[in-house]
């Protein structure tokens, strides 16, 4: 019995191991495409101080493309959307403190027609060491429909938006999606606490494929009423093959989901994610992490700490859900398959108490506003 045990948790080590690579192989050939595009002894650099600047350098930008565009700091209240057309754009603040480069927008608020911040329409667009808020619809808009692919948000700030904070949308019918996209060191938030409407969301991908979401913080994407808020991180709507690592979401009515009943992903991982809830008062809090109509995905190393009353930290449903692997999670709830779905559980663990699934550094950085 005793060689048995030590044979199986060597077999269990060598398919995490396997598991691991595969999703490193993936990013890897993000990266590798991404900077494959990348000739930066080509590219136009536009410095700009101000809001009238900052939309001239956008039209000099999409007539040509291959153009940096840098953010002095400051305050950019923005009057219309900006949308890029041209490929290889890339807007530049501070990466070390992207909160001194602040573009702001109308607010959050209900609105008729679509008003967003950003509108990315073409390939290779970065936003780099930039803050964003205050959008009546959302902060970005990713065009898969348009064939937006490679782009990358890293070390900004995205906050408060009366929508999903990014929308990475695609062209239904037309199997046209955003591909390639990195999220890496960024900051999701609701400044007050909770969101304004249940409709909203951190990261919300329709359609993707190949993306990264790596290193960055979520809080606080929560209803205010008895209707469910939408995913911290969200791929579905034939998303395949994308990869949710290293992150921290606190306080969110959902975690991460990949899939969703009549909306399908495919493949993937969820790996060494921590997810933590301990506001009682959201009212329509939810589980940690979920796969739905999603096969042949890994979901690794995540913890999961939800102090609300919802029974289950991690679920998989459906019979579509079939080839998953969970495996060397620790949650405070169970880890519960619904409607038939099919997974292989190695290794997962409960534990009841906040102090036995985070440090004390992740402490402190989930209690700060």
């Amino acid at each position: 019995n005793e060689m048995w045990t030590r044979i199986m948790k060597r077999l269990l080590k060598m398919l995490k191991v396997a598991l691991k690579i595969t999703c490193f192989g993936s990013m890897l050939v993000t990266s590798q495409l991404v900077i494959a595009q990348d000739s930066t002894e080509l590219r136009k650099v536009i410095h700009v101080n101000n809001i009238s600047s900052f939309y001239h350098a956008i039209n000099q930008a999409n007539k040509s493309g291959m153009t940096d565009i840098a953010l002095a700091p400051g305050t950019y209240k923005i009057s219309k959307t900006v949308v890029i057309s041209a490929p290889n754009i890339r807007l530049i603040g501070n990466p070390i403190d992207p909160s001194s480069t602040h573009i702001i927008g109308h607010g959050m608020r209900n609105r008729s027609a679509v008003e967003n911040i950003l509108n990315i329409n073409a390939k290779h667009f970065t936003l780099d060491g930039i803050k964003l808020s205050d959008a009546g619809n959302h902060l970005i808009q990713i065009s898969g429909e348009r064939d937006a692919d490679f782009p990358v948000l890293k070390n900004c700030i995205l906050q408060d938006s009366f929508e999903q904070l990014v929308k990475v949308s695609s062209g239904g019918n037309s199997k046209r999606a955003s591909d390639y996209g990195i999220v890496d060191n960024c900051e999701f938030k609701y400044t007050n606490g909770i969101g304004p409407n249940y409709y909203i969301g951190g990261l919300d991908a329709h359609g993707a494929r190949g993306w990264m979401v790596a290193n960055s913080i979520f809080r606080n994407i929560a209803s205010p009423d008895n209707r469910v808020a939408e995913f911290a991180i969200h791929f579905w709507n034939g998303a395949k093959s994308n990869t949710v690592e290293n992150n921290i979401i606190v306080n969110c009515d959902r975690g991460i989901g990949f899939g969703l009943q009549g909306r399908p992903a495919e493949g993937g991982a969820i790996i060494n994610n921590l997810i933590v809830h301990q506001v009682k008062e959201h009212p329509s809090s939810d589980v940690g992490i979920i796969l739905e109509q999603t096969p042949n995905t890994q979901v690794l190393d995540n913890r999961v700490y939800l102090a609300h009353s919802y029974p289950n930290a991690i679920e998989y449903r459906f019979k579509e859900t079939s080839n998953v692997v969970i495996m060397d999670n620790i949650t405070n709830k169970p880890i519960q398959k619904r409607s038939n779905a099919q997974a292989s559980l190695f290794n997962n663990v409960v534990k009841k108490n906040l102090s036995d699934i985070v440090t004390a550094d992740e402490l402190l950085i989930i209690n700060q506003q």
